[in-house]
């Protein structure tokens, strides 16, 4: 069987998108199409480019604690707020870094620009300044741009090429969390902001997909109070792309919502877990649903 896949954005959540493909390849299903957004544009990257599920998780252990390059700034930025009254601190963390592993890794397997991947791809990211969808592609579809955007227009713009790296670090760029990143005449923030699971985009890119499928972290603990700002953050992202999200993922024929509300956006000791649970739970949708 050959499927579309979309993995959906949720930080460490998202090595649970490893121990998925895992399951898929076990049990002979093709990827022939793939999209992601934030950390699941990570992982869908890296698979689209030859990687194996195992290398993937190798790469996601080893490097994880690289990825949040704190702005060592922070403390003095803060205090010249007291003084000067005037907020010049525009996140906790730079985002180099993933900008520099992604490119590291694209890079051994003689990939750079997205048009280079081995399977079919397209990655979201937000436009800060005008609301905008940008999704960024392997391929062309058929589609009609745009020259003109509005405020907060939802017609998404749709962009063949780029530096995969580029793309990564705009798409996993979490407001408040990393810095948006400048692509072009673009200021761009993590896609999730207005497509989380961007399902409708990966038919588009090949027109023959048997069906579709998603993975995704829809479920969360109502009654757990965020911690911190980046858990208050998350909370408040998820509170206002719940409904747009769910019109995306209602269009993929397999659904996996993996439960974990247990997991805050940045526990890096969750990452076996996260890819253990993905597996199973697959394995266990495939066998109930599939096969």
């Amino acid at each position: 069987m050959q499927i579309g896949l979309t993995l959906s954005g949720g930080g460490v959540k998202g090595a649970a998108h490893i121990g998925v493909l895992m399951a898929l390849e076990e049990e002979n299903i093709k990827v022939s199409a793939i999209s992601g957004t934030s950390s699941g544009s990570i992982v869908a990257t890296l698979y689209s480019c030859g990687y194996t599920p195992r290398e993937i998780y190798y790469i996601f252990k080893k490097y994880c604690n690289c990825i949040t390059d704190y702005n060592h700034l922070i403390p003095f930025k803060m205090l010249g707020t007291i003084f000067t009254g005037k907020i010049s601190l525009r996140s906790l963390a730079k985002g180099r870094n993933i900008e520099y592993i992604v490119n590291y890794f694209t890079s051994k397997k003689g990939i750079v620009d997205i048009t280079e991947c081995l399977i079919p791809i397209a990655i979201p990211a937000v436009d800060i300044v005008n609301g905008e969808i940008v999704y960024y592609l392997s391929k062309r579809i058929d589609v009609t741009n745009r020259e003109n955007t509005t405020y907060f227009e939802d017609n998404p713009e749709y962009i063949l090429g780029g530096k995969l790296s580029n793309i990564i670090r705009a798409s996993t760029a979490f407001p408040g969390v990393f810095e948006p990143k400048r692509i072009g005449r673009h200021l761009l923030v993590d896609g999730g902001l207005k497509v989380n699971s961007p399902v409708s985009i990966v038919k588009k890119l090949n027109c023959s997909l048997e069906r579709q499928m998603v993975i995704y972290f829809e479920k969360v603990d109502n009654n757990r109070i965020p911690k911190n700002i980046v858990e208050t953050s998350v909370k408040a992202l998820d509170i206002m792309s719940h409904g747009i999200n769910s019109d995306e993922i209602n269009k993929a024929d397999y659904k996996i919502d993996i439960e974990s509300s247990n997991v805050s956006l940045l526990d890096m000791s969750k990452i076996d877990y996260m890819a253990n649970l993905g597996y199973k739970m697959t394995k266990k949708y495939i066998k109930e649903n599939i096969k």
